[in-house]
């Protein structure tokens, strides 16, 4: 017999961001995309990646950081991965240029240690 693969727990906290922001998920692939490729990348997420997301799929590689970004400029006010229920990565630009602020320092060190502590575990 096969095991059946476990079962994903949906994604409420980005859900409810979607909403609060006003995206449809074609529109936040979209802005992820365009984000992306202002950090060099070619990204190509449509609104079927968003509803895995949903869904419980975590994005990979840099997109968390990126993802939380989109929700940042769109909503006014800092958010991280965890804040969209995603596992957190470093930022694309940890390290490569100085934070705005104190508070956006303290995420990207904090992100790092995080990455770091996990990778030794």
């Amino acid at each position: 017999m096969t095991e059946r693969p476990a079962q994903r727990t949906p994604n409420r906290q980005l859900a409810a961001l979607i909403a609060e922001a006003g995206f449809s998920n074609a529109g936040l692939a979209r802005r992820v995309d365009q984000l992306g490729l202002e950090h060099g990348l070619d990204l190509r997420y449509d609104k079927t990646s968003v509803t895995r997301w949903l869904r419980g799929q975590q994005p990979r590689g840099t997109t968390p950081a990126l993802i939380a970004e989109v929700f940042t400029r769109r909503l006014g006010r800092r958010l991280s991965a965890q804040d969209l229920g995603l596992d957190a990565c470093a930022p694309v630009y940890a390290g490569l240029e100085f934070a705005g602020s104190p508070e956006e320092a303290v995420d990207i060190v904090g992100g790092l240690w995080r990455k770091d502590s996990g990778s030794h575990a």
